[in-house]
């Protein structure tokens, strides 16, 4: 808990210390999504961060595109319940 309040503030004028830096958490891109529920689109990438998985919507992957590299070849298949 106590480095999460540290980072919270590491950027501080455009910069930041090299010991912070080395204790931020990597986004790992798994692979992308595409399915359709009934009244729900997915459509983004699946993302894991400290063992945790997220979902990024597309649009938030377009918006961030220009400065983050988001390649990724496999296509995840959702299976129906």
């Amino acid at each position: 808990m106590e480095w999460e309040s540290i980072l919270a503030d590491a950027v501080q004028n455009g910069k930041i210390r090299e010991l912070h830096l080395s204790k931020i958490p990597v986004l790992k891109l798994l692979g992308w999504v595409d399915h359709q529920l009934k009244y729900t689109h997915y459509r983004g990438a699946l993302v894991k961060l400290n063992e945790k998985l997220f979902f990024v919507r597309e649009s938030t992957i377009k918006a961030l595109q220009q400065y983050m590299n988001w390649k990724a070849k496999n296509l995840i298949q959702v299976i129906k319940d």
